[in-house]
């Protein structure tokens, strides 16, 4: 039987550039857990003492001072030392992050898309706070109902007589949908229709409170 095949040093290198930086990142974003629950202080942000404040600034910092110390033993004892891989490894957490922040907000929008159903819009139930039940299906709606040059009853009929709030000034018709879609969930989204002197639709839009 032949051995396993050995890690490769970049590898190793990459790895451990990885682990220094999550480790510095969760040290720094779970500060108040440690400081306070872990060792029984009682200290805000505001109030951290010299020793804490120097404590944080050193961690964020020992991932970019490891890498510079790698490239210095690189150039005084050779290759040995993977440079690259381990700055690699470092800045990887971050991509990541980056990449999650980016794409998760799509994926669990698309997740929880579903097909227009007038009765379930006008109840707008939510038994999911942050998806109610027009959020889900506004989507499938728009791509299935011209809404330009609808008549005003009929979209009473598909939609409800529509919702009151502080951007139905200047709109005819507003519809409350839920939490902003995306990775900052702050606003509210909501779906308004403007009607023409002959009471059809001549313009709508998504628009954010």
């Amino acid at each position: 039987m032949s051995p396993l095949p050995r890690p490769r040093p970049a590898v190793n290198w990459f790895c451990a550039g990885a682990a220094l930086s999550t480790l510095c990142f969760w040290c720094l974003s779970s500060w108040f857990t440690i400081v306070n629950d872990w060792l029984g202080l009682r200290i805000t942000y505001d109030t951290r003492p010299w020793w804490l404040v120097s404590a944080m600034t050193t961690v964020s910092l020992l991932p970019w001072l490891s890498l510079g110390l790698i490239v210095l033993l690189r150039r005084w004892r050779g290759p040995a030392y993977g440079a690259t891989a381990f700055g690699s490894g470092i800045v990887a957490p971050y991509l990541l992050a980056l990449g999650c922040l980016v794409l998760l907000p799509t994926l669990d929008d698309h997740w929880h898309r579903r097909g227009f159903d007038s009765a379930a819009w006008k109840a707008n139930q939510a038994a999911d706070p942050l998806w109610p039940d027009r959020l889900c299906m506004v989507d499938d709606l728009l791509a299935r109902v011209t809404f330009v040059g609808l008549s005003q009853e009929r979209v009473v009929e598909l939609l409800g007589p529509g919702d009151r709030g502080p951007l139905s000034n200047g709109w005819n018709a507003v519809y409350w949908l839920g939490p902003q879609r995306g990775a900052f969930r702050m606003d509210e989204e909501v779906l308004a229709l403007r009607f023409g002197p002959e009471g059809l639709v001549v313009e709508y839009r998504i628009l954010l409170d």
